[in-house]
């Protein structure tokens, strides 16, 4: 009997994980951010869903996010990047993420794909970890690799010229990291990473071609 009562034990957590819907966790109304989290179905960390929109067209969300380089002045947790492999629509980034005392830095190698729906003209760009991947030989590992990481960026134009921005993220922080801890912080790098992101928008360097151009002839 005990086996059988072990058994619906285990069927009624499935369900329970499978039933979980997303939880909003932060919201900023003034810049219109909403974080929500859930529990990962077969880990103790959370995942997270962020989401807003912003007046800037698709094309200059798509070119801050193509800036692999300026990632650490935006991405959370993010310290450093190192491209080593690009090709069209595709890069293999290793990435190093810094942490507070007393845990040790992270690092990963990313694998990020972009995408674009024909007919909705909806943009996803897909990053997850790539386990042993060649680092070069000038990279001296003395980090917590992380090796179970994923996150989604899905970018929606919207008729008003603006852009709905929504980014997914789930995995594990690898070593040693209560779930207590990862998921009390989870949603607050989620919100700082979005609040960021509307920050590098507005930076001119990212403006379409044609929006530049037509700066520079009005200011003539």
């Amino acid at each position: 009997m005990s086996y059988v009562v072990f058994i619906l034990c285990l069927l009624m957590s499935v369900v329970t994980y499978a039933e979980s819907e997303w939880e909003l966790s932060k919201e900023d109304t003034q810049r219109n951010i909403q974080v929500y989290v859930r529990p990962q179905e077969t880990l103790p960390y959370h995942e997270f869903y962020a989401q807003t929109i912003v007046p800037q067209p698709i094309e200059t969300v798509i070119a801050v996010l193509a800036d692999i380089g300026a990632w650490p002045q935006w991405l959370a947790r993010i310290k450093k990047v190192q491209i080593l492999k690009k090709q069209e629509n595709q890069s293999w980034v290793y990435v190093i993420y810094k942490l507070p005392y007393p845990f040790v830095e992270r690092d990963t190698v990313l694998y990020a794909r972009l995408t674009k729906h024909p007919k909705t003209s909806i943009v996803t760009i897909q990053s997850n970890a790539v386990p042993n991947y060649p680092l070069p030989s000038d990279i001296v590992i003395k980090r917590v690799r992380l090796n179970n990481l994923s996150s989604t960026w899905r970018l929606t134009p919207l008729p008003t010229g603006g852009t709905k921005i929504e980014l997914t993220g789930r995995g594990e922080p690898g070593g040693f990291m209560p779930s207590l801890i990862f998921n009390y912080n989870l949603a607050d790098e989620a919100q700082q990473t979005v609040r960021l992101l509307r920050q590098m928008l507005i930076r001119p360097q990212y403006a379409p071609k044609s929006t530049e151009k037509a700066r520079n002839t009005h200011k003539k």
